[in-house]
C-alpha cells in the first residue's frame, strides 16, 4: 500500500466523526423534523398512551403541607397576641391558571403503552406554571414532536420547552417547588441558580440542578420547537440505591422564570400549546455498540499516526536512488554507446568478413627515400700540405 493511500484512509477515518456531527446538528434535525410534522393524527387516549400533568404555583404536591398549615394557624401567635396565618390559600381562584385539579394532583402514574400512534392535542398552561405531557417512547419508532405557543388571542408567546426523563423530571419539579414554596429552604434556590450554567462536561456531578434529555433537548425563549428523537433501546436508569428503573419521557412546556439564565420570563397570560406527535416505524436500527466501535477505530487511527510517520522517516535513508543528472559534470563518469555488432558477410563478397575477435591489420605503404645531404666540413690545410 502506497503512502498516499495510507494517509488518505487515515484522513477519511478522522473526518467521518465530524461528518456525523454535522449531519446530526440541531439545524439539520430541526429541518428534518419540520418536514415530518404533517400526517394523520388520532385522539389521545388519556392515561393509556399519554398523561396530562401540570405544576402550578398554588399547589406544591406535599401531603404534609396541609397539616403544617393547620398547625401554624391554630398554634402560632405573634408577639402582640394576634394569630399569624399564611397568605397561601389552600384552594385559590387564579384567573390566569386554567389547570384542573386532576392535572396537578398526580399521585397516580399509570403504566402507559408504547407510543406508536400520531397524536395532536392543545394544552392550556397558566401563568407561572408548567404544562406536562407524559409519554412512553418506543425504540422501534422514530418520534417527531412539534410544538407551537400562542395566547388566547392567537398571538405568539415565548416560553421554554424541555424533554426530560423520570429522573430529571423529579429534580425539575423539586426546583419548581423550591422557587414557589415559602417554607422551603431558602438557600436551596440560590445554590441551584449558581450551579445552573456549569459546563456540560461537569453537569453529571451536579446533584442539585437538572438538565434536559441528552443535555441537548432544551429550547428556551422560543415560540416554536420541532425535534426528532431516535432511541437506541429502552430507556432505563441504573442506580446503586434503587437499581434499574424504567424511564418515561416528559414533554415540558415552561412558562415560569426557572433557574436557567437564558430562559423566558413569565408571559402574564394563558398559553395555548399545540402539540403534534408523529411516529414513524424504523426499518433499520444500528446496535448501540457501533458508536463505541467507531470512536475506538478513530482512537486507534489517531494513535497510529506517529508510528507511521516514524517508520516512514526511518526508511527514508535505506533506499539508494540513482541520481538523475541533467547537466554533466566532471564527477560523472563518461558514458559511451556500445558498438553495434558487425554485419555477417555475404557469400558473394570477394573478401570474407572478419571475425569479431580478430583485429584488422592495415598494410601501410613503404616510406619514400629521402635524400640525405652529408655535411661536408671544409678543413683548411696548412700550406705545406697542400
Amino acid at each position: 500500500m502506497s503512502s498516499h493511500i495510507r494517509v488518505g484512509s487515515i484522513t477519511l477515518t478522522l473526518l467521518l466523526p465530524m461528518l456525523f456531527v454535522i449531519l446530526s446538528s440541531p439545524v439539520s434535525m430541526h429541518v428534518q423534523a419540520a418536514d415530518s410534522c404533517a400526517g394523520d393524527t388520532s385522539p389521545v387516549r388519556w392515561n393509556e398512551t399519554a398523561q396530562r400533568m401540570a405544576l402550578v404555583p398554588f399547589y406544591n404536591g406535599n401531603w404534609w403541607s396541609e397539616w403544617d398549615d393547620m398547625y401554624y394557624e391554630e398554634n402560632r401567635e405573634g408577639e402582640d397576641g394576634e394569630e399569624m396565618t399564611q397568605d397561601a390559600p389552600s384552594s385559590p381562584e387564579y384567573p390566569l391558571n386554567p389547570e384542573e385539579d386532576w392535572m396537578y394532583e398526580d399521585w397516580m402514574r399509570p403504566q402507559l403503552e408504547p407510543l406508536e400512534e400520531n397524536h395532536y392535542t392543545t394544552m392550556l398552561i397558566g401563568n407561572d406554571s408548567v404544562g406536562i405531557l407524559r409519554v412512553n417512547l418506543s425504540a422501534d419508532y422514530r418520534t417527531t414532536v412539534c410544538i407551537r405557543l400562542q395566547d388566547m388571542n392567537l398571538n405568539t408567546v415565548e416560553g421554554d420547552i424541555y424533554l426530560l426523563t423520570d429522573e430529571e423530571y423529579q429534580r425539575y419539579a423539586q426546583s419548581y417547588q423550591a422557587a414557589h414554596e415559602e417554607n422551603y429552604y431558602s438557600g436551596f434556590n440560590e445554590i441551584e441558580q449558581s450551579l445552573s450554567n456549569i459546563p456540560p462536561e461537569w453537569r453529571s456531578f451536579n446533584f442539585l440542578g437538572w438538565k434536559s434529555y441528552r443535555d441537548s433537548h432544551e429550547y428556551e425563549q422560543t415560540s416554536e420547537a420541532n425535534f426528532a428523537l431516535n432511541l437506541d433501546g429502552p430507556e432505563i436508569y441504573s442506580s446503586f440505591f434503587t437499581g434499574t428503573e424504567w424511564q418515561d419521557f416528559y414533554i415540558v412546556i415552561d412558562t415560569w422564570d426557572n433557574v436557567h439564565d437564558s430562559d423566558a420570563d413569565a408571559p402574564n397570560t394563558i398559553v395555548a400549546a399545540d402539540v403534534t406527535i408523529i411516529t414513524t416505524e424504523r426499518s433499520f436500527i444500528l446496535p448501540p455498540f457501533t458508536v463505541s466501535l467507531v470512536f475506538f477505530v478513530v482512537l486507534l487511527g489517531t494513535l497510529s499516526i506517529p508510528f507511521i510517520l516514524n517508520a516512514k522517516y526511518m526508511k527514508a535513508g535505506l533506499i539508494a536512488e540513482a541520481p538523475q543528472h541533467i547537466v554533466p559534470s566532471l564527477d560523472t563518469p563518461a558514458q559511451y554507446q556500445a558498438p553495434s555488432p558487425p554485419v555477417p558477410a555475404s557469400p558473394f563478397d570477394s573478401e570474407p568478413a572478419l571475425a569479431p575477435s580478430q583485429k584488422e591489420v592495415v598494410q601501410l605503404p613503404p616510406p619514400s627515400p629521402t635524400a640525405h645531404v652529408e655535411s661536408q666540413s671544409i678543413t683548411e690545410l696548412p700550406d705545406w700540405q697542400a
